[in-house]
């Protein structure tokens, strides 16, 4: 992907520095490696894809990223700081919503708000609710649900659902967007409809993003540079730097694209094999 208008990607923002990840399991005579020795540099403002088999320690890496989980071994650092637990300057979409039920769409975008302040501002302490209620309006519009403030989640679909999640995400202004597979649960009309409305958030922001997706097309689609990694242990196979002339028209149309897709399924194809045998190991 070519850099987007006013797009700029700078320095390293997030350093991952050999990373690796072992679990102890209970009843298993050896621990077991979820990753190995994970190298890879991220630049402020690039949108990184992350690909690989089921199983291989993306979602670990990006819990890692998050402070919600530290490295066995190795370091994560953004912008030269040690990772060392969750902070304001990143945020998290996962998967499911994790919206609150009782709540209206802008009361989910103002509810961390409530408790942490801003990083803007620098205060510690809950953000008056006229300052809650304006950011809220802000993102909700960024994410195309302008007028639907006042709709709870039941009232959404669930496009609509992840847009408030991503809103909320966005609220405390983090420099960093940490997504876990957003858009799988999703149909592929909507999903492919949210992708393009992610990338005009990723061009109006310049938020660093990183994004787990199992789907090759996703993949390429969003990403700057994509990193493949390998079955367990999950390692960097290789990173891909896909880049396009022009993004006007139909983007899965174009040759390049199709190459990239050809060139990474070629380096997953063992990778989802080995991830299938040892599931079938397991289960035998």
């Amino acid at each position: 992907m070519t850099i987007a208008p006013g797009q700029t990607v700078t320095r390293t923002k997030i350093g991952i520095r050999g990373v690796s990840k072992v679990f102890q399991v209970r009843g298993a005579d050896q621990p077991f490696t979820a990753l190995d020795r994970i190298h890879l540099d991220i630049r402020g403002g690039e949108f990184l894809t992350l690909v690989g088999p089921s199983g291989c320690g993306k979602s670990t890496l990006l819990d890692m990223i998050a402070g919600l989980s530290v490295p066995s071994s190795g370091e994560i650092v953004i912008d030269g700081t040690p990772v060392t637990g969750p902070g304001l300057d990143r945020g998290i979409v996962f998967q499911q919503y994790a919206l609150f039920p009782w709540r209206t769409a802008a009361g989910n975008v103002e509810f961390g708000l409530e408790a942490l302040g801003t990083r803007r501002s620098g205060k510690r302490g809950a953000v008056p609710k006229k300052e809650r209620a304006e950011v809220a309006r802000h993102y909700l519009d960024l994410v195309g649900l302008s007028g639907f403030e006042d709709r709870y989640p039941h009232e959404l679909s669930g496009g609509m659902r992840q847009r408030v999640a991503i809103a909320r995400s966005l609220a405390f202004d983090p420099d960093v967007l940490l997504m876990d597979e957003p858009f799988a649960a999703l149909d592929a009309q909507t999903r492919e409809s949210l992708q393009e409305q992610l990338l005009h958030i990723w061009e109006k922001t310049g938020k660093t993003v990183v994004f787990i997706t199992h789907g090759i097309d996703e993949a390429v689609y969003l990403g700057q540079r994509v990193a493949v990694m390998t079955s367990k242990p999950g390692r960097i196979k290789e990173i891909i730097s896909v880049e396009f002339d022009s993004r006007e028209g139909d983007l899965r149309a174009d040759a390049r694209f199709g190459e990239y897709r050809h060139h990474i399924w070629t380096l997953l194809r063992d990778e989802v094999a080995a991830a299938q045998r040892e599931e079938a190991n397991s289960v035998g």
